[in-house]
């Protein structure tokens, strides 16, 4: 019993087909090992119709028999049908099986030749044939089937298209319309100059409930076809092809024609070792004998002018002329009946397996001459119509298109197989339609989406990308495209400016193109990496952005020269860039650029704390983000300071006791001793201790002593905390009027103060000294000495 509450999973997706024996038949070419069939001939330009129930080939290859196989019919090089069983196998969630929903449906799929690789596909399902087993659950009728085809594999040039076929079973059940989907290999893949590719397609669906949308997707049996753009041996109206490629082509010629009896009779004896045949009388092995296999050696077509043989320098096809013209010249007059007959030979002229091998294993008779034109002229329609490609020494083996010949008692032929081939104009070629997208906006160094669209009406195309640069852009800009083979690509500039891009698309008769434009804006130098970008011009070993010289708070004497490095990114690689930096003396220097690099150096005449701030500029005005690094600079005999006093702290100093304020008695005395070069202080020591907070710091090592000209003073050192070494200090003063700050942090953060701190009473002021902005004291005094 069937519990209607419990959802449906996906099933294991089966699109089921028939398990009769594989039959595949084909009047020209057919499948290995199988019997033949009568099919109709081809004699025109193979175009897929809009609908198989336009073609009444379809009707009769969907009636054989064998179309119910597992891989269906092939019935001629152009066409294959299958009538098969589409459905599978519903389950609950629980695994419980809930039954089977199985509706018959048809497949139709078109080769073509008249200039275009694809191949279209067809499918329908035939109304009111759906089965639900068991009938009673009324689960079934929710099951979805999804169905379409598509490329085994797309890396060997093989695309497809077209919309999924996605109904509910009741509604496939009721609507019996076409469903299609095109099969494309690309123009110029392929291997050796006819750009002959191989690809397989296959149907691909599943079955499944709404209730539980996920699962996977069974493929189906495997169709082979080969596509070419063969340039010898057609005409321009055939210059490419897809045809079905799951057979074996062979030419047929009936005993029981009228119009070449004759030429059949001649082959068959000559494909059977134990008939005599001239020249003789050596038994022959003469190739090319249908057999329903590939266990014999077959035939490759030449032409007239082509290949040449490199050891005559002359047509392979020539070769064979001469030789058969010397055996038929030797031929009595009972075998060649002179002038009503003419000598017919085998294999034929136009295969490289002809008279001019010279091992003999050929055959040559008089036949009537209607008969000897009418099979020849049916030959070169067979060429044409089975696609068979021109051997030449250079093709690789997938390209070696080897044919065979049936002789049959079954009469066929068509009223205009006796007709000489007549150049084909074709039909008008459609050109494809192209859309480069709308006009867009992106950076310099930055991809830009771009979105076009092309298509073709008749198939195969190719898209391609250019672009043209506007009056604005700068000398030495470029572009580039992630793909510029696809419709819808990336395009990334070397500069700002305006660029028109084209989209082209070719079927090989026409070309049509569009164009957009796309404004590309300029970006400022960059001293911090942007998000998915790239530094240029970096090394392995210059991995980072900005100020690499000086250190921040490195130390240098008074008089000696500070070098200056910073790095810059600019994603415009065309751009050029100088480079201004502010010492913070009332100086600038303006350096030339080295690839993504700025380098100098200055030296300062007075002791400080200097902020150097440099600023990449480029071509277009456009200027780096502000960045800065301190610089220490010392004097030895640039004086020393004495102080002692208090000031009120203020509530937030403590960060350990935000609420913490009252008195803090500081005190420092540091001064560079008589012949020290510096950056240690010799003498003096800082100390400090918060009133009513647990909070006092020592000295234990006085670094560098900065005091400046214009009254004020810095020295930073290590020291204590409540007893515990490893924190560092800042002190700063300033003279008339008498000011102090101190700055304490834990080493373990930096060497220099930066964002955790222990003390701190003008928090959040710069460390520069001159915008350190210190706390004015409560008592005491501070003086510098000179």
């Amino acid at each position: 019993m069937f519990n209607r509450s419990r959802p449906l999973r996906i099933a294991v997706a089966t699109i089921v087909f028939s398990s009769l024996t594989p039959v595949i038949v084909q009047a020209s070419a057919k499948a290995e090992s199988m019997p033949i069939a009568a099919a109709p001939a081809i004699t025109s330009i193979r175009k897929p119709p809009s609908s198989p129930d336009l073609d009444p080939n379809s009707r009769a290859c969907l009636s054989a028999p064998d179309a119910t196989s597992a891989q269906g019919r092939v019935h001629n090089r152009f066409l294959w049908c299958q009538n098969n069983v589409s459905g599978g196998v519903l389950h609950y969630r629980n695994g419980v099986v809930a039954g089977r929903v199985m509706i018959l449906s048809e497949a139709v799929a078109y080769g073509r030749d008249d200039g275009k690789r694809s191949v279209t596909v067809f499918f329908r399902t035939l109304p009111g044939t759906i089965v639900f087993d068991p009938p009673t659950n009324p689960d079934l009728r929710t099951g979805i089937m999804d169905i379409w085809a598509d490329c085994v594999t797309w890396i060997d040039g093989c695309s497809a298209g077209g919309r999924t076929a996605t109904k509910l079973f009741t509604d496939w059940n009721r609507d019996g319309s076409w469903h299609s989907w095109t099969v494309y290999s690309a123009q110029n893949s392929g291997q050796g100059p006819d750009s002959v590719s191989k690809h397989q397609w296959q149907f691909k669906g599943n079955v499944f409930s709404p209730e539980a949308p996920s699962g996977g997707v069974t493929p189906l049996a495997p169709h082979r076809i080969r596509c070419d753009s063969a340039v010898q041996g057609f005409s321009n109206a055939r210059r490419a092809a897809c045809i079905m490629d799951d057979v074996i082509p062979h030419l047929q010629y009936s005993l029981q024609s009228s119009k070449y009896s004759e030429v059949s009779e001649h082959i068959q004896c000559a494909l059977d070792p134990g008939c005599p045949t001239y020249p003789g009388p050596r038994l022959k092995s003469i190739p090319g004998k249908y057999t329903g296999t590939r266990a014999n050696p077959g035939l490759h077509r030449i032409m007239e002018t082509f290949p040449i043989d490199p050891n005559t320098n002359r047509p392979f096809y020539a070769n064979n002329t001469a030789a058969k013209n010397q055996a038929c010249n030797a031929l009595p007059t009972e075998v060649l009946e002179r002038p009503r007959q003419q000598c017919d030979e085998f294999p034929f002229a136009s295969t490289i397996e002809g008279a001019g091998k010279g091992d003999g294993n050929f055959s040559v008779k008089g036949v009537l001459a209607e008969h000897n034109s009418c099979a020849g002229n049916a030959l070169g329609q067979y060429y044409r119509n089975d696609r068979i490609l021109v051997w030449r020494p250079d093709l690789p083996e997938i390209a070696k298109d080897e044919y065979y010949v049936e002789i049959t008692d079954v009469p066929g032929g068509s009223p205009d197989e006796c007709l000489p081939l007549e150049d084909e104009p074709g039909e008008p070629n459609q050109p494809p339609t192209v859309n480069a997208g709308p006009d867009t906006t992106g950076d310099e160094g930055v991809p830009i989406a771009l979105a076009g669209s092309a298509s073709d009406p008749e198939g195969t195309f190719e898209v391609f990308w250019t672009y043209s640069l506007g009056p604005d852009t700068d000398a030495g800009m470029s572009c580039s495209f992630t793909d510029a083979r696809g419709p819808n690509t990336l395009m990334t500039c070397t500069d700002d400016g305006t660029v028109t891009v084209t989209l082209t698309a070719s079927d090989d008769i026409n070309q049509v193109s569009d164009s957009a434009v796309v404004h590309v804006n300029n970006l400022a130098p960059a001293l911090k990496l942007r998000i998915g970008s790239s530094a240029n011009a970096l090394t392995a070993a210059d991995d980072e952005l900005g100020i690499t010289s000086p250190q921040p708070w490195q130390v240098f004497r008074v008089g000696d020269p500070v070098p200056f490095g910073v790095r810059f990114e600019d994603p415009g690689s065309n751009d050029t860039q100088t480079c201004d930096v502010d010492w913070d003396d009332g100086q600038v220097s303006t350096f030339v650029t080295l690839g993504r690099f700025c380098e100098g150096t200055h030296t300062f005449a007075h002791p400080g704390m200097y902020t150097i701030k440099p600023a990449i500029t480029d071509d277009d005005g456009a200027v780096s983000e502000p960045t800065s690094v301190l610089a220490i600079v010392y004097d030895p005999e640039g004086g020393f300071v004495t102080e002692g006093g208090f000031i009120d702290s203020p509530a937030g100093a403590l960060v350990a006791a935000p609420s913490a304020q009252g008195r803090l008695t500081i005190e420092f005395n540091p001064k560079y001793r008589p012949g020290e070069p510096g950056p240690t202080v010799g003498g003096g020591k800082v100390a400090a201790s918060l009133h009513g907070a647990a909070f006092t710091l020592d000295s234990t090592a006085l670094e560098w002593l900065v005091v400046a000209p214009s009254g004020k003073v810095a020295v930073k050192g290590v020291g204590t905390v409540n007893g515990q070494s490893g924190y560092g200090f800042v002190t700063y003063g300033f003279n008339a009027p008498d000011k102090v700050r101190l700055v304490v942090w834990p080493l373990s953060a930096g060497s220099y103060p930066q964002q955790t701190l222990v003390y701190d009473n003008r928090e959040p002021a710069d460390y520069d000294l001159d915008l350190s902005d210190p706390q004015p004291l409560a008592g005491g005094s501070l003086r510098i000495h000179d």
